[in-house]
């Protein structure tokens, strides 16, 4: 790689940090404020709708946009294609949703869902313009104009759906202005930043090349989008409404930690052991430093969340939202768990197993149906849920069974350093609960907590001799370091 490449994707790979964690920080602005002003309901009806939107977005990409990208030369005709297929799809699945919209609405007896859906569904249509142009900035590492645009959308955006929600009183519409006015507004300045194709043309032989890639990655995203947002089908239909609102803005609120560990690490830990991928035994050592350090972290992150779950809802929504403490907290563990299996599966990415990928996605999304069924059968939220969390620990440890069998080496080591940063923050948040009582804090003071938390759980983390934090550092540097001088001796 030369050393042009290299500055291209660092500043690439920092570009698309900014541009993520300052989008997930606007949207969770929006979100709170949105929140405090509508209510569960409002949210409610939109989680419902945003599944078959969401579902619809995929469709219509089809994982076309992402073969543009692995393309080394990509031709007029091969844009010219994806458009007109993306757009064709588009067209259509508007046209199924706006029909099935009336029999969605009487299946959730809420007749408005009918006039939401309509109305929401338009963005599949507005997204299909954009999604090339969204392509050639990302193959060309142009990752800064993409940030600036994305932000610039939704920032303003934002501020109008609010400003409706405030002013005009729009209700649950002002969610659905920012929806298609984010949409709108990236459209238009992809098309004035890039302009328009430069010539419109479907060529049958490369949307064949195209879509044979596309087709295994829409069947793995496809399916995880679907279980990923089928919850907020089932609370709305099966329990109330307002559960579906609770439960959604708690998973936004889980979304912002997880999104931003996965932006600025998986990245890292990818580039870092994928220099070492010819040494097995190096690897190895290195995969468990760097994943042990990160799972302290991110033990913490989610500790942390668990235990002023309760404080964070009612200080950023309010009284109105404190039963979507539940959901967030067993959400937060989940979240433990599924980003150890996002360092397992990077595994698979190094050692180019990717289709191991999609078949471990279809034995984990067959137990969550189960777990699923048996919620349902029950009418049980916390059984939902708990089925979820299942769910999540199972799947681990699968994916650190087969991505172990990828590089032949089987060790006890990372699994009983997950169990034992699960035990020391379980035991964290029963010490942090039973100061919280005999020094009978309230919801504020109990901040004061924070420090003696840390202490206990790093403490514990010394005792239980998981790993020395500032040896693993010093080791990890100097690794990356060695390995670095080494390429540039040869």
């Amino acid at each position: 790689m030369n050393d042009k490449l290299k500055k291209q994707l660092a500043i690439g790979t920092f570009w698309s940090l900014v541009g993520r964690v300052g989008y997930l920080i606007v949207s969770l602005v929006t979100n709170i404020i949105l929140a405090r002003m509508l209510g569960p309901k409002a949210f409610g009806q939109i989680g419902i709708i945003m599944f078959f939107i969401i579902i619809a977005r995929v469709l219509t990409e089809s994982g076309l946009s992402g073969a543009l990208i692995r393309k080394k030369e990509v031709s007029d005709e091969d844009y010219s294609t994806v458009f007109i297929f993306n757009l064709f799809v588009s067209i259509i699945l508007f046209l199924l949703i706006v029909i099935s919209a009336k029999f969605i609405a009487q299946f959730y007896d809420d007749i408005f869902l009918k006039k939401l859906l309509t109305a929401t569904s338009l963005v599949i249509i507005i997204n299909a313009f954009q999604i090339v142009n969204n392509a050639k900035l990302i193959h060309s590492l142009n990752y800064r104009k993409k940030s600036i645009i994305e932000f610039i959308a939704l920032l303003v955006a934002s501020t109008c759906g609010i400003i409706a929600a405030a002013k005009f009183d729009v209700g649950v519409w002002a969610v659905v202005t920012v929806q298609l006015l984010t949409a709108l507004l990236i459209t238009i300045q992809l098309w004035v930043h890039l302009g328009f194709l430069k010539k419109v043309v479907f060529s049958v032989d490369s949307f064949k090349s195209l879509y044979k890639f596309g087709l295994y990655t829409t069947l793995a995203s496809l399916l995880n989008t679907a279980f990923d947002n089928v919850y907020q089908l089932i609370l709305g239909k099966y329990f109330a409404i307002q559960q579906t609102g609770l439960f959604y803005q708690a998973k936004k609120l889980q979304e912002v930690p997880v999104g931003v560990i996965q932006s600025t690490t998986l990245g890292v830990i990818f580039a870092s052991l994928a220099k070492v991928q010819d040494d097995l035994e190096q690897f190895s050592r290195m995969y468990n430093r760097i994943v042990t350090l990160f799972t302290i972290a991110v033990g913490f992150i989610c500790l942390f969340i668990f235990f002023y779950a309760e404080n964070i809802i009612l200080l950023l929504y309010g009284e109105e939202w404190i039963g979507a403490v539940f959901f967030m907290q067993i959400l937060i563990v989940a979240s433990f768990f599924f980003m150890q299996e996002m360092f397992n599966r990077i595994i698979f990415k190094i050692f180019d197993r990717t289709e191991k990928i999609l078949f471990l996605e279809i034995i984990k999304k067959t137990f969550q149906a189960i777990t699923i069924l048996i919620g349902i059968l029950m009418r049980r939220i916390d059984m939902l849920l708990y089925g979820f969390l299942l769910t999540s620990i199972l799947s681990y440890f699968i994916n650190y069974y087969y991505s172990r069998k990828v590089f032949g080496h089987f060790s006890w080591f990372e699994i009983l350093t997950v169990l034992k940063i699960a035990l020391i923050g379980a035991l964290t948040v029963g010490i942090g609960t039973c100061l919280e009582k005999v020094l009978q804090l309230d919801r504020l003071s109990s901040f004061i907590l924070m420090p003696i938390l840390f202490l206990n759980y790093l403490g514990m983390v010394r005792i239980t001799k998981i790993a020395n934090i500032l040896e693993t550092l010093v080791s990890i540097k100097e690794q990356t370091k060695r390995e670095t001088n080494d390429k540039k001796n040869n």
